[in-house]
């Protein structure tokens, strides 16, 4: 009865948002727990399931080299994939390792770069025959060399327990060409007609036909980029009322963002200050212009841009800097003056500067709370919103739950939009199941920050029971093992008010009476009091039983057999003695808890001690003449 739930082995789902409006007061109450934020790293695995490389294979093309890193792979264990942005290399990796290793699933590699002094690759993460993939094409420079340095022993870690490794290079790769093996190194590359085809294949998996050539189309199969192609077959797919050239140019037209615009602009100004004024009004767009001024001061600080040594009233105004950036200020609020410029800046940004990718989303997890911004709600939530669908755009699934954590942990501000987040991310229709894996693992742990547990009981509760309700059934019940008791007492409220139907009620039995039986800690007593009322006929007899097994030897149980043996039915007498299944030690304890209850009102309960006095020498004479059932 015991459900086991690994990363990666649910399916994927699309289809609702949150909003504020489904909060419970219980839960929102629950959020203003003061939790303190603890610095120990989440070590997630992280897997291709199977399902997720199914999709995979149904729209990969085969780039130029993949053949000669097929062979690598299969005579040495290992392959180092390098190769220009946009060919698709953690696909092929993913593509190889499932080739090498069948259907079995594929396990991404945990990089620590958060302590200088620490290793960044733990060899034992690597365990015997498996498929792993280690993904440093969005590092930089400095990282990417600590990381590289510790390669070796992870090769031959791989090789000694028989498992298979790819490892995707960066691009840059090729200017540091002493800090790879050679021997492992293999060079990918997507052909236009290869890119062409990765094109066609999305377009054919979305249940679309390709239609005219369109020079733009052409351009982008010279250059190509994978992802990009991905992306615009799905902007075709969205506009399936459309006929082909104009589907076709409304997409080219949205997936260009001003993107060539972009590339000049960026070209004419190298300065980190103008930049970085141009992604902050970006990141804010539409909110107060304070708000901008205080983003920008906090990605320079990020970036560590050194302060000008100019004072501060002989440089340019707010509103002159912002005009130079093609922004204005109208009513204390700033916006561009080209309409969603901000989104193409934003995107422009993080397809382009991958390397910058953990910084900006450090500098987005602190915008919220900055000082002096004078941003409402909705200028957080805006903000929320665009990291978030820039993060899902670009994978970065850890960026998104390293935010989420920060924000649950953080205040009454940020609380809110670690919910937002959260929430729209569980059910995203490419890396949902991801997140639910990680919320799984998040929910297992009894020592998690109160607020970010509130967070998930919020979560489960309003957003993944209407799709997953096993999924949210499951971490809900696992979250009422918290050590917090504000917190596990939320989680049982919360799962009580969705199993309101028979059928629903039973599957929550069934996980109690499972983890009773098994002995695992938590509030399953409370549980089973609250999912079970002795006055009525029983839900399932025998799983009320064999709940009761394990809840007898519980210190906490005394106060449920009182109210069990107050309603003193023969039925409930009966259930209480079968629960023992005939061991001597649950017949002594229930015994004696029903002696010290009928003490208090001897006259009044003095029958139904009888009654179970009755049964417990029946059993207790049928477990001496029984071998091995004195226990």
């Amino acid at each position: 009865m015991t459900e086991t739930v690994e990363i990666g082995d649910v399916d994927r789902n699309s289809g609702v948002v949150i909003g504020s409006s489904t909060l419970s007061v219980e839960t929102m109450n629950l959020l203003q727990i003061t939790g303190q934020q603890t610095a120990m790293r989440v070590r997630a695995r992280q897997w291709f399931s199977p399902h997720r490389l199914t999709e995979l294979a149904a729209c990969f093309v085969e780039p130029a080299g993949f053949a000669q890193a097929l062979a690598v792979l299969g005579s040495k264990q290992s392959v180092l994939l390098a190769g220009p942005a946009g060919t698709g290399r953690t696909t092929a990796a993913a593509m190889l390792l499932h080739r090498i290793g069948g259907a079995g699933r594929i396990r991404q590699l945990d990089v620590n770069l958060s302590d200088d002094e620490q290793p960044v690759l733990d060899v034992e993460q690597v365990r015997r025959e498996e498929s792993l993939l280690l993904d440093l094409s969005t590092m930089d420079m400095p990282d990417f060399l600590r990381v590289a340095a510790e390669l070796g022993p992870l090769l031959s870690r791989a090789t000694e327990v028989g498992s298979r490794l790819a490892v995707v290079l960066p691009d840059y790769e090729r200017q540091v060409p002493e800090a790879v093996p050679r021997g492992l190194r293999v060079e990918l590359m997507l052909t236009p007609q290869l890119a062409q085809q990765v094109f066609e294949h999305h377009l054919r998996v979305h249940g679309v036909a390709a239609g005219a050539a369109n020079p733009a189309l052409a351009a982008m199969f010279a250059t190509p980029r994978a992802g990009e192609l991905a992306e615009l077959a799905d902007l075709i797919a969205r506009s399936e009322a459309m006929a082909w050239s104009e589907a076709l140019a409304t997409a080219l037209d949205e997936l260009s963002n001003r993107s060539a615009e972009l590339t000049e602009m960026f070209a004419k100004h190298p300065d980190a200050a103008w930049r970085s004024l141009l992604v902050a009004v970006a990141l804010v767009d539409g909110g107060p212009a304070d708000a901008a001024f205080e983003a920008d001061r906090e990605l320079l600080r990020l970036l560590e841009f050194p302060d000008s040594e100019e004072h501060p009233l002989a440089r340019s105004g707010l509103t002159a800097r912002l005009a130079d950036v093609g922004a204005e200020i109208a009513d204390g609020r700033v916006r561009f003056t080209l309409p969603r410029y901000g989104d193409a800046v934003l995107t422009y940004v993080w397809r382009n500067f991958p390397g910058l990718r953990p910084k900006l989303a450090g500098w987005v997890q602190r915008v919220p709370r900055l000082p002096r911004t004078g941003m409402a709600d909705g200028d957080r939530a805006a903000v929320a919103e665009r990291f978030l669908d820039l993060s899902l755009r670009h994978g970065g699934v850890n960026d998104v739950l390293a935010t989420v954590r920060d924000w649950a942990t953080g205040d009454s501000r940020t609380t809110a939009l670690a919910v937002q987040t959260l929430g729209a991310a569980v059910v995203d229709s490419r890396y949902g199941w991801r997140v639910r894996g990680r919320v799984y693992d998040w929910a297992r742990d009894p020592g998690l920050p109160p607020r970010l547990a509130g967070v998930l009981i919020t979560v489960c509760e309003n957003v993944l029971w209407p799709v997953y309700p096993s999924v949210a059934m499951v971490r809900l019940h696992l979250l009422t093992a918290h050590r917090d008791d504000t917190v596990g007492h939320a989680a049982i409220d919360a799962l009580l008010r969705l199993a309101d139907d028979p059928q629903t009620r039973n599957l929550v039995l069934e996980r109690v009476a499972a983890q009773l039986y098994d002995g695992d800690p938590g509030r399953d007593v409370e549980l089973l009091g609250r999912l079970v009322d002795p006055g009525q006929p029983l839900p399932n007899r025998d799983l009320v039983t064999v709940a009761w097994h394990g809840a007898l030897i519980r210190p906490e149980v005394e106060p449920l057999v009182r109210a069990w043996l107050a309603v003193g039915t023969e039925d409930v007498l009966d259930v209480l003695v079968d629960a023992c299944d005939g061991g001597i030690e649950r017949l002594a304890r229930l015994r004696g808890m029903a002696a010290a209850w009928a003490r208090e009102e001897p006259a009044g309960r003095r029958r139904v001690g009888l009654m179970l006095d009755t049964r417990i020498d029946s059993a207790m004479d049928l477990a001496r003449t029984a071998p091995g059932r004195e226990g």
